[in-house]
């Protein structure tokens, strides 16, 4: 595969707080064919509209595909990359640990999270022992691994990037995956940030995206 090309050197990238360390991990393989840096800015997903709305500087922007339409509704979006990525929710919890009703960790309903964990461990009929609520999916993860919680509700990147264990897949009809999409935004300012829209559709993106807890849909 030829290398990517880049006309710059830094590029600004905003995703979902559960999408960092994937997406860092995809800007370094970025970065050694292209020399073009991209820096990753985690932000939950109920603030990524009004950050865009306050003209916050953003060259590319990877988020779930409701806030994605609500930002081309704004007219805030100058192109949208075809490819589309799946992140299952799942329960977990440390590697031998499969203990439910103990204490579970779960994102409360904030703008930081697009889960209600309280609703979704109702809507399973569990009842454990213990519920502790977190802002992020990051906290329930720091929650598991520090052995606060038993187990927690997190999506397979958070699953990925702390070494964590599945206990228990989330049935669709109770928790659809989110799906992600990439692009460019209005406030782009920087030269080729297209370069790294095509970037993700080549089979070394893939390979990080898929490592990583995304499943690529076609």
């Amino acid at each position: 595969m030829a290398p990517a090309r880049a006309d710059t050197i830094d590029l600004a990238l905003t995703c979902d707080t559960t999408l960092a360390p994937v997406l860092r991990r995809l800007g370094a393989a970025y970065t050694a064919q292209s020399q073009s840096r991209v820096f990753v800015f985690p932000t939950g997903p109920g603030l990524i509209l009004p950050q865009l709305e306050r003209n916050i500087q953003n060259d590319i922007l990877v988020t779930q595909t409701t806030v994605l339409d609500q930002a081309i509704q704004q007219g805030l979006i100058a192109d949208v990359a075809a490819a589309r990525w799946r992140n299952p929710v799942v329960i977990a919890g440390l590697p031998g640990e499969s203990v439910l009703d103990q204490t579970i960790a779960v994102t409360d309903q904030t703008p930081a999270s697009d889960i209600d964990g309280p609703a979704v461990l109702s809507r399973l009929g569990l009842q454990p022992r213990r519920v502790m609520g977190a802002v992020d999916s990051d906290e329930v993860a720091f929650l598991i691994v520090s052995g606060s919680a038993q187990a927690g509700l997190l999506h397979m990147t958070d699953v990925r990037a702390h070494d964590l264990k599945v206990i228990q897949p989330m049935p669709t009809d109770i928790l659809p995956p989110v799906v992600y999409r990439a692009c460019i935004t209005r406030l782009a300012d920087r030269p080729n940030p297209g370069g790294f829209l095509a970037f993700l559709a080549t089979q070394a993106a893939v390979r990080v995206l898929s490592d990583g807890g995304l499943e690529v849909l076609t």
